[in-house]
């Protein structure tokens, strides 16, 4: 299992590496490597390989996301499931957590503006049996994902606001 982990290290910080790459890194062959990778794919542990953008070079065409909390009434048998399984089809939702604190679940949501995720809680999600509250919070910078630093040293020229 340690070549496992080891192999998934260097996979998330770049997945395009290849395989006799990350043997040589490791002091393994490429056939192990590589048979590690197939069983990790096989078993559900590896479930795609992806990329991080940085969204704001995209300029207008980058899309607009928000972390949305959810406070939800579980179902008896069911908990927090069942519910859970019916947000998860909305393909506004990229990503999807139980939680613990404030809120029950909580959703990172992707929309081509603000006033369509707007448009998404209140059409879809607001009016799921069991959502009994939301919040929405808009993100509106990234500094970091996935590991990635996505702003540099560079200054924002900012207006001068007087009161």
């Amino acid at each position: 299992m340690e070549l496992k982990k080891e192999i998934l290290e260097i996979l998330r910080a770049d997945a395009k590496i290849e395989n006799k790459n990350i043997a040589a890194m490791l002091g393994s062959t490429e056939q192990e490597v590589a048979a590690a990778i197939r069983e990790m794919e096989e078993a559900g542990i590896i479930l795609r390989y992806g990329i991080t953008v940085n969204s704001e070079l995209l300029g207008e065409d980058a899309p607009a996301e928000a972390l949305i909390e959810i406070k939800v009434a579980p179902k008896l048998d069911f908990g927090y499931d069942d519910i859970a399984r019916r947000i998860d089809k909305f393909p506004e939702v990229k990503s999807l957590y139980l939680m613990s604190g404030r809120c029950d679940l909580a959703i990172r949501v992707e929309c081509k503006a603000m006033k369509d995720i707007s448009k998404f809680v209140w059409e879809k999600l607001s009016v799921l049996e069991g959502v009994t509250s939301t919040e929405t919070l808009f993100i509106m910078r990234k500094y970091k994902e996935n590991g990635e630093i996505l702003v540099g040293d560079e200054k924002e020229e900012r207006l001068v606001v007087t009161p």
